[in-house]
């Protein structure tokens, strides 16, 4: 699913984070010639409650027709840990960089915080944030 903008997003914040982290995974896949279909972009977008959306379900079946959930997020998740480790690696500013956006994100219900999380989230969550479970 992704949502279609019906308004300027209230949350300008969000839309700053999503937009540093979606700029480095299509970087990052062009760099590496792995192929993003304008709809696996569009995807990268996707929240079900960010202000200002609507829900776009053909365009959930056009991904799914292209791919699989499980291989998108795979892809999605190599990509940026690509891009993460080239980042940290070229800029030592970068993992702050990182941080602030997925503090952002973390307090909000974005689909690609899944793959953040998945790829990312132990490197960028504080040492307190881990759970004691």
């Amino acid at each position: 699913m992704s949502c279609v903008r019906t308004m300027a997003s209230p949350n300008r914040a969000a839309d700053e984070a999503k937009r540093f982290f979606i700029e480095r995974i299509v970087a990052e896949a062009e760099r590496q010639a792995i192929s993003l279909s304008a709809n696996e972009q569009k995807m990268l977008n996707w929240s079900e409650v960010e202000p200002g959306c609507v829900a776009d379900p053909a365009l959930a079946e056009a991904v799914a027709r292209e791919i699989s959930d499980d291989a998108y997020e795979a892809k999605i998740r190599r990509v940026l840990e690509a891009a993460y480790q080239r980042d940290v690696s070229s800029d030592g500013r970068a993992k702050d960089a990182y941080r602030r956006a997925y503090s952002v994100l973390k307090n909000g219900d974005y689909y690609l915080m899944v793959m953040i999380e998945e790829a990312l989230g132990r490197r960028l969550r504080r040492w307190w944030q881990f759970s004691m479970s």
